[in-house]
């Protein structure tokens, strides 16, 4: 009798520290405080948000705008017209009140962006755009963390069985920059959701920030083999990915012998079909894609697609080998052109403009660049790993400096 009653005695301590647990991990994850909803009958508002406030926005087309905050906030918020179901969670940390303006587009060239950054980029993974929903952030205060958190269901655009991550990015770069994603559960209905943080958000400064789908390579023999073969003819040291804008202009100043054949299409008429750009993105995107993929991802038919690509081959704007049983497609270059690396740098003067600092300075390090143009120390380190992937600077270490010095044996410093 006394062992029953101990034993229900137990049941009852462990049901009680599992709802305590519950409620810990519920409160933690959600950050709930005094919660309040709001019905918005447009696609806009301007609204005060108190310390410790968890508010929820239901905007028109079925667009929810959830945020809770430990200080005041001074919020703004619209979304555009051709946004439909999407939701959001903001969660922000900082220790003084906030002015906080965030709009919503469908892609970059609706902000007035005209040169679209190029997508995430990670070795073994592509990422593909298809959320139709963009965040610009902005704010009169440094922020200490935003933490962003999107469910992961299918009435809001997202598969729950899909791989996602958000991406954030700047003016000053030249692509989006993967956030560290967490997927999680929600204990209360286990439901799937996504979440980053971003730290150190600087006043008067327009963030982006999307979500992309992470789609894994498949890494089989064949494909080994194939990037293997392409190394050894040393295809891929000759492909520098610069923007198709540059791209065509290099294509139209260049002096080189087209022999038409049965073709009397003028170079314009060429790189102004419609088909033919998706076949020229896909192989700047991805120099050295096969026929098979450009046949899977253009929705061409294979004739329809063989006739583009002899086009595109007649008049020098593509070219290709094969690599075993396939055939590869890439960039037209007479040769490894330095034109190419300066395309590259000349996307972004601060890029140019640190690498001759570089080298009128070696030996010196990130704090001297960052207090010479007078910008965060971040941005200059990526300006800094963009010319390591180009190969034109190094790193040694010194004492407890780690030193810069121009890649003297490139081919940059070594031209006519």
């Amino acid at each position: 009798m006394i062992i029953t009653k101990l034993r229900r005695k137990k049941y009852i301590y462990s049901i009680i520290l599992v709802l305590l647990l519950f409620f810990l991990e519920y409160n933690l994850l959600f950050a709930i405080g005094k919660a309040r909803k709001e019905k918005i009958s447009g696609n806009g508002i301007q609204d005060s948000i108190n310390p410790k406030e968890r508010v929820s926005y239901d905007f028109m087309n079925n667009n929810t705008f959830e945020i809770s905050t430990d200080v005041y906030i001074d919020l703004y918020i619209e979304y555009e017209n051709n946004i439909y179901y999407r939701q959001t969670y903001f969660i922000i940390n900082n220790s003084i009140p906030i002015s906080l303006n965030i709009s919503t587009k469908s892609n970059l060239q609706n902000f007035g962006i005209t040169q679209s950054p190029q997508k995430p980029q990670k070795s073994n993974s592509r990422f593909q755009f298809g959320y139709n929903c963009i965040f610009r952030i902005r704010t009169n205060v440094s922020i200490a963390k935003l933490t962003i958190r999107y469910r992961k269901v299918q009435d809001y655009g997202l598969n729950p069985n899909a791989l996602y991550s958000l991406a954030i990015f700047e003016i000053n770069q030249e692509s989006w920059e993967l956030l560290e994603t967490e997927e999680k559960i929600n204990v209360s209905n286990f439901e799937k959701y996504i979440e980053s943080s971003i730290t150190t958000i600087q006043q008067d400064t327009d963030y982006y920030v999307t979500i992309f789908e992470v789609e894994a390579i498949q890494k089989d023999w064949t494909w080994l083999i194939i990037t293997v073969l392409i190394t050894a003819v040393g295809i891929i040291a000759l492909v520098v990915l610069i923007s198709k804008k540059d791209y065509f202009q290099y294509l139209r100043t260049r002096t080189i012998p087209i022999e038409k054949g049965a073709h009397r299409l003028s170079l314009d008429d060429v790189l102004e079909n419609e088909n033919r750009n998706k076949i020229i993105d896909l192989i700047l995107n991805e120099p050295g894609i096969h026929f098979n993929e450009l046949l899977r991802k253009t929705g061409l038919a294979a004739g329809n697609l063989v006739w583009h690509l002899d086009i595109l081959i007649t008049y020098k704007v593509i070219g290709k080998k094969r690599i075993g049983n396939f055939i590869a497609y890439f960039p037209y270059y007479q040769k490894n052109p330095i034109s190419n690396v300066d395309l590259k740098l000349q996307k972004s003067k601060l890029t140019l403009k640190i690498l001759e600092m570089i080298e009128k300075k070696p030996g010196i390090w990130n704090n001297i660049i960052t207090k010479n143009f007078k910008v965060d120390h971040k941005t200059i380190q990526y300006h800094l790993d963009k010319l390591i992937d180009l190969g034109l600077i190094k790193f040694r270490k010194e004492g407890r400096k780690k030193k810069i010095y121009p890649n003297l044996e490139s081919d940059y410093f070594n031209q006519d």
